[in-house]
């Protein structure tokens, strides 16, 4: 949990600050809730702890229901989508779109069509999790390393529980796990399976996708909880089969 710290305390930490850093001028955490612009310095072994287990999973999975009751309705085809290297995250942002308001949109009727992604529960939508993750702000404080401080949005921070870049991927790694996981309740309670698209063109082997999503990913196909596919050119339509590739194996090699 986050620390919260009542006024007088503030003042005094700031007082403190002034006499061990002399003339530098620190903005500080306020705890404002989901302020994008003011970074929360949560310790790392903390959200480590907090992210890799069910009770993080339940959560992503009642944001999204909260933004869309039909996606754990019996019927609905669930869509999930990923991607990974220069120039894929527009292209998947383009498909989700075309299938949340496309011809057979994420709507009350006969055959809905809902597409989720790590992000939120649309491209315009994101989870509370999601933001709080953004604004802990994982790569700019690992690029920091283990300098005093850091430039966030044009603002000297002190930084507080420094991290290099290596851990930072293993949080948001564990964080692309539980939204991988998302797809067996989805798949449980929808009766049917979840359509994975996937791009990935140029993805490194040692990111995101490949060292953390990848392999979860093929178990859930190994599981018949997913239908997975992979574009062929960041241009791929949905709706068009000879744009993708099937299955897990069909991946596009990644780059080193």
């Amino acid at each position: 949990m986050l620390a919260r710290f009542r006024s007088r305390h503030f003042v005094l930490l700031c007082t403190i600050f002034t006499v061990l850093f002399g003339t530098h001028t620190y903005a500080y955490q306020n705890n404002n809730g989901f302020d994008p612009y003011t970074p929360v310095f949560t310790d790392t072994k903390s959200k480590i702890l907090d992210i890799n287990n069910s009770v993080f999973l339940a959560k992503l999975i009642k944001e999204a229901e909260d933004y869309e009751p039909l996606l754990i309705e019996p019927g609905t085809q669930v869509h999930m989508g990923f991607w990974s290297g220069p120039g894929n995250r527009g292209s998947l942002v383009r498909v989700l779109d075309d299938i949340n308001y496309g011809a057979t949109p994420c709507s009350n009727n006969a055959t809905p069509n809902c597409a989720i992604w790590d992000e939120g529960a649309t491209t315009a939508q994101q989870y509370p999790a999601y933001v709080l993750m953004m604004t802990e702000q994982w790569y700019t404080r690992a690029n920091a390393n283990s300098e005093a401080e850091v430039i966030i949005y044009g603002k000297r921070y002190l930084n507080a529980s420094p991290l290099n870049f290596s851990t930072a991927d293993l949080v948001w790694g564990l964080y692309s796990q539980r939204y991988a996981e998302m797809a067996r309740t989805f798949h449980t309670s929808t009766g049917k399976r979840v359509k994975v698209w996937c791009f990935t063109i140029g993805a490194k082997r040692e990111r995101i996708f490949y060292s953390y999503e990848y392999p979860l990913l093929q178990q859930l196909e190994k599981e018949g909880v997913i239908d997975i596919y992979f574009a062929k050119t960041q241009s791929a339509d949905w709706k068009k089969a000879d744009d993708w590739t099937a299955g897990t194996a069909s991946a596009p090699p990644p780059t080193n």
